[in-house]
C-alpha cells in the first residue's frame, strides 16, 4: 500500500473546511441608524425637534439592543411594548415615565419592524450553529438509515 504525501493534510482540510461552512449562519439585525419611518420631525419647532429626536432615537436604540433580541426578523410584535421597550428614568427624567410617549414610539416600532429594508442580514460564526448543524445532519441521517432499513 502506497501512502501519498499530501493524505492527511488533505482529510484535516477537508474536514476543517466542512466544520467552518457548518458553523456559519445568516441573520438579520435592525439597521443601527434610526430611520425617517420611525421619526419624522419636519413640521416641528427646530428647538422641541431636537429633544423629540433625541427621545426617538433612544426609543431606536431601546428596539435595537433589547426588542429585536426578543422577537428578531418576521415575528409580529405584540400590541402592547414589552418591558424591555423603555427608557431609563435615572437617564431620561420624566419623560422615561410617559406611558404615551413609550406607547407612541412601540407603535411607530411596530409600523416601521416589518419593512424589510430596516433589516440588514449578517453572517456570523458560531459553535452553537455547528452543533445545530451537527444535530440537524445526524437527525436527517436517522430518517434516512430509517426508511432504507424499514422501520
Amino acid at each position: 500500500m502506497v501512502r501519498r504525501k499530501y493524505d492527511i493534510p488533505a482529510i484535516v482540510g477537508l474536514v476543517l473546511v466542512l466544520v467552518s461552512l457548518a458553523s456559519f449562519s445568516s441573520e438579520f439585525r435592525l439597521q443601527p441608524e434610526m430611520p425617517v419611518e420611525f421619526f419624522d420631525g419636519k413640521h416641528m419647532e427646530p428647538r422641541r425637534r431636537a429633544s423629540e429626536e433625541r427621545v426617538a432615537r433612544a426609543y431606536w436604540n431601546c428596539a435595537v439592543e433589547q426588542v429585536q433580541w426578543k422577537y428578531g426578523y418576521a415575528h409580529r410584535l405584540p400590541d402592547d411594548p414589552p418591558g424591555e421597550f423603555a427608557l431609563s428614568a435615572a437617564l431620561w427624567g420624566p419623560i422615561a415615565n410617559d406611558e404615551v410617549v413609550r406607547r407612541y414610539y412601540w407603535r411607530k416600532l411596530q409600523a416601521t419592524w416589518i419593512v424589510t429594508s430596516m433589516w440588514k442580514s449578517q453572517w456570523r460564526f458560531s459553535f452553537e450553529v455547528f452543533r445545530q448543524s451537527l444535530r440537524t445532519g445526524g437527525d436527517s441521517w436517522k430518517e434516512l438509515v430509517r426508511s432504507i432499513v424499514g422501520q
